[in-house]
């Protein structure tokens, strides 16, 4: 192989890398010390590269609703558990685990665990979020 070749497999397996390398942890914006539970429903979802957006409909005790924007991991994580965009969108009642915004915004936050009424969960960043008592893996 030539020099000039092999210059160009180089080059091309160090621009290969720099999506990678250029990815930010979920540390960097949102605070995986603090967790943050809620209940509602999922009301719209963007599920779009390189992270999916969850829109949740959280109540408080008092019956007041506000929306999260829940930023997630990539559509091909979602697909891989098995969690489509149809079962995010169906209007069951869950419980979500959430990392807030370093910064204070509220109501954004990283989407950590999904739990469904029926006890199936999905955890999705890791972490700190164990399946907690009882709860049985999505299948």
């Amino acid at each position: 192989m030539t020099t000039k070749k092999h210059l160009l497999i180089a080059a091309l397996l160090l621009l290969s890398g720099l999506p990678i390398v250029a990815h930010h942890a979920v540390s960097a914006e949102f605070d995986d010390k603090k967790i943050v539970t809620l209940k509602g429903v999922i009301s719209k979802v963007d599920w779009v590269n390189p992270h999916i957006f969850v829109y949740f409909d959280a109540k408080d005790e008092n019956g007041k609703v506000t929306t999260w924007r829940l930023q997630s991991v990539p559509p091909m994580f979602f697909k891989g558990s098995g969690l489509t965009r149809e079962k995010l969108s169906d209007g069951s009642d869950a419980t979500v685990t959430v990392y807030p915004a370093k910064d204070g915004t509220e109501g954004f936050g990283f989407l950590v665990k999904l739990t469904y009424a029926d006890g199936h969960f999905y955890n999705l960043g890791g972490g700190a979020a164990g399946p907690g008592p009882g709860a049985a893996p999505a299948k």
